[in-house]
C-alpha cells in the first residue's frame, strides 16, 4: 500500500466518522427539541388545568355559600347536590391533566371528599371543612403555577376520605382506617 492510498483511506475514514458524529448530533438535538416541546405542551396543559381548578374552587365555594342552612333540609336540595356533583366531575376531569402524581392524588382526595361528604362539609368544624378544602385547593394550584414543590401539609389535612373518616365523629378525622361495617 502506498502513501497516497493510505492518506485517501484516512481521509475517507475521517469523513465517515465526521458524518456519523454530525448525524448523531442532529438526531440527538431533534429528539431533545421534541422532548422540550412535549414538556412545554404538558406544562401548558397543567397551567390551564390549574387555572380551571382555581375557577372551579371559587364556583364550588360560592355554591356552598349559597347552599344549605346548617342542620335543616333545604327545599330543592337535590338540585343543590346535583349541581355540586356536576362541578365535582369537572374537578375530577381537570385532575387528569397534571403530570405530578402528588397533585393528582391530592385532587382525587378533594373530589372524593366532595362526593362522599357533600353538603355536610359546610357544617363541620370551624372554619367549616369546605373553607379549608378550597383554601388548600388554591394553595396547591398556586404551587403548580409557580412550579414550586408540592405542599405536603395540604395532603396531611386531606387524607383519603374513603378510608380516613367516620361519618359522624366530632371532627370526623380519625387517624386509623374506617372501622364501621366490619
Amino acid at each position: 500500500m502506498n502513501v497516497e492510498m493510505l492518506a485517501a483511506l484516512f481521509g475517507l475514514g475521517g469523513t465517515l466518522v465526521g458524518a456519523a458524529v454530525s448525524t448523531g448530533a442532529v438526531v440527538w438535538q431533534q429528539r431533545r427539541t421534541a422532548h422540550e416541546a412535549e414538556r412545554t405542551y404538558l406544562l401548558g396543559l397543567a397551567e390551564m388545568a390549574a387555572n380551571e381548578v382555581i375557577r372551579l374552587s371559587y364556583e364550588i365555594q360560592e355554591h356552598f355559600g349559597d347552599g344549605r342552612p346548617p342542620g335543616r333540609p333545604m327545599p330543592g336540595g337535590k338540585e343543590w347536590d346535583k349541581e355540586l356533583q356536576r362541578m365535582n366531575r369537572e374537578l375530577q376531569e381537570q385532575s387528569l391533566r397534571f403530570a405530578d402524581p402528588d397533585v393528582r392524588l391530592f385532587l382525587e382526595h378533594c373530589y372524593k371528599e366532595l362526593m362522599i361528604h357533600g353538603a355536610s362539609l359546610c357544617v363541620r368544624g370551624f372554619p367549616p371543612m369546605h373553607v379549608i378544602l378550597f383554601h388548600d385547593l388554591k394553595m396547591v394550584m398556586g404551587t403548580v403555577l409557580r412550579r414550586e414543590p408540592f405542599p405536603q401539609a395540604a395532603m396531611e389535612r386531606h387524607p383519603d376520605p374513603q378510608y380516613n373518616r367516620t361519618p359522624d365523629g366530632p371532627d370526623a378525622r380519625p387517624n386509623g382506617p374506617l372501622l364501621t361495617g366490619l
